[in-house]
């Protein structure tokens, strides 16, 4: 049995853990982070101070299978700004600016920010997903369909519903998501001359209950 709940204090090393695995390969962040000796660490950093700021918005969702966590959701709320620039900073972005210099810190912020300019035209009356990740090891499962179908749509639907918007880098999750009932409404190349990868933006209509 699988049930979703919001994510406790204690439970965000390991939901920024769960995201660090699933993203280590993803194509987004080799362009912000330095593939080096420490690119797991800093990429768990990222995630870190990310999913700390949503869980301070109360916007931290985890799947939970027999005891254990094996999927996370990230979601601004329709209605709200999501975690500012100051909040970033508190809760874990002067250390990774510490690491990797203000200069790469603020490279990091205008890609994420280039990869959401489509998204963020709907300004914050929209639904947006920043985060959804599946465990490795229950991948491949349904656990992704089953966490759109039975809690994000019915929990945005009894929320007045709404327009979600998101972005994602890959074919493969591209398919994933038109799976789900999304369309692209947006896309455009992110990344330097010679090295961008796609950048999709997708959106779906929430009914309201």
């Amino acid at each position: 049995m699988k049930s979703f709940r919001l994510a406790q204090k204690d439970e965000l090393q390991e939901v920024a853990a769960l995201l660090t695995d699933s993203f280590l390969e993803y194509p987004l962040f080799p362009l912000i982070l330095t593939q080096d000796k420490d690119y797991k660490e800093n990429l768990y950093r990222l995630n870190y101070t990310n999913t700390k700021s949503y869980y301070q918005q109360n916007a931290c969702f985890v799947g939970i299978l027999d005891g254990k966590i094996v999927s996370a959701v990230l979601l601004k709320k329709s209605g709200a700004k999501g975690p500012g620039f100051a909040q970033y900073l508190l809760n874990g972005g002067l250390a990774l600016a510490a690491q990797l210099g203000i200069k790469r810190i603020f490279n990091i912020l205008g890609t994420l920010d280039k990869m959401k300019e489509a998204c963020n035209r709907y300004g914050k009356e929209s639904w947006y997903i920043d985060s959804l990740a599946v465990a490795k090891g229950f991948q491949g499962k349904s656990l992704g369909s089953t966490l759109f179908n039975n809690f994000l749509f019915p929990y945005i639907s009894e929320r007045g519903g709404g327009r979600i918007t998101l972005v994602t880098h890959t074919e493969l999750n591209k398919r994933f998501y038109c799976k789900n009932g999304f369309k692209v409404f947006n896309e455009f190349g992110i990344g330097p001359k010679g090295n961008s990868i796609p950048n999709y933006s997708f959106e779906l209509n929430i009914n309201p209950v």
